[in-house]
């Protein structure tokens, strides 16, 4: 049994892996962090907790970092809507706030000296939290087993020309994790790119024909359509990208590289910088995802989840 730890920030393809995860018989999930991203702390950790409780993970939820580490919060939600995810059915009902609890990081930093050298940390929000915990327990860096992150990108970005969103909302936080010697794999958009989802699998989810099922399909839905109106355009897949590849690592091809996370630049701050002529001109600090098998993850993908939703 493979150890997990998730840190997200909920999100309608956080939603996803989280169903992935609860999927995968071969993991112990440990905890989720929940960090501010594609919308404020307060919108993403509710958001983990509806989908918690109506799908029942049993997993504890903590809330994390509700500012990156420096300079002013970015969301998305000028693309995914206040909610954080768009649906065109009915939204996931709320349920009671939870109680407080440890602060995430604190969680993360207390479940890792528990576990030295067995926890995988699945990170696919900015990296904010999984920066903070490194920065208040130094010591934990050599205790992780591997970092496994949705980020960052080895040509374009979505957020800006150059950045991609998780990468771009915290770049100071991004700064550390690459730094911070812990063995990372980073799977970017240039990956997420080669998995797509469409209107087949929107219609493959409506017909489990469960309450799951309609919640999730309509979510699906507005998840498709944020590339085009009518969601007649494959949408590329992010979050799950790191569930398939503890399900299915076999689907994926990496190179190691030297990545370095610009944070000056006045077009290019967030951008991740990929030096592939590693040793000769750069350590390798990170194996960047440059391949995979894209239709048959999603396959794969459909598999894991429609059992999830009956």
């Amino acid at each position: 049994m493979r150890k997990i730890w998730l840190d997200t920030d909920p999100g309608f393809d956080d939603w996803l892996t989280m169903l992935l995860l609860s999927a995968n018989p071969w993991l112990e999930w440990l905890g989720v962090s929940v960090a501010a991203g594609n919308a404020p702390l307060d919108v993403t950790y509710d958001n983990a907790l509806r989908i918690k409780a109506h799908y029942g993970l049993d997993v504890p939820v903590y809330r994390g970092c509700a500012e990156p580490l420096n300079g002013r919060q970015e969301t998305a939600q000028c693309i995914l809507g206040e909610a954080g995810m768009r649906t065109t059915g009915a939204s996931l009902p709320p349920v009671a706030a939870a109680a407080p609890d440890l602060h995430a990081c604190d969680a993360l930093i207390a479940a890792i000296r528990r576990h030295p050298g067995e926890i995988t940390l699945l990170a696919i929000a900015p990296l904010t939290n999984v920066a903070t915990a490194l920065l208040r327990a130094p010591d934990i860096a050599a205790r992780i087993k591997e970092i496994i992150l949705m980020g960052g990108s080895t040509d374009q970005g979505n957020h800006t020309a150059a950045a991609e969103f998780n990468i771009y909302a915290d770049p100071e936080a991004a700064d550390v994790v690459f730094r911070s010697g812990v063995p990372l794999r980073m799977f970017g958009l240039n990956l997420c790119r080669q998995l797509a989802v469409t209107g087949a699998e929107v219609a493959q989810v409506r017909e489990v024909g469960t309450q799951r099922s309609d919640w999730l399909a309509g979510y699906l839905e507005g998840y498709l359509r944020i590339r085009s109106a009518d969601g007649g355009v494959p949408m590329p897949m992010y979050d799950p990208v790191v569930a398939l590849y503890l399900r299915w690592p076999e689907l994926f091809e990496f190179k190691p590289a030297h990545v370095a996370i610009e944070l000056n630049g006045r077009f290019t701050r967030g951008m991740t910088v990929c030096e592939f002529r590693v040793p000769q001109r750069a350590a390798a600090n990170v194996e960047i995802a440059v391949a995979a098998n894209g239709w048959l993850a999603m396959q794969h993908l459909m598999e894991d989840l429609l059992p999830a939703i009956s």
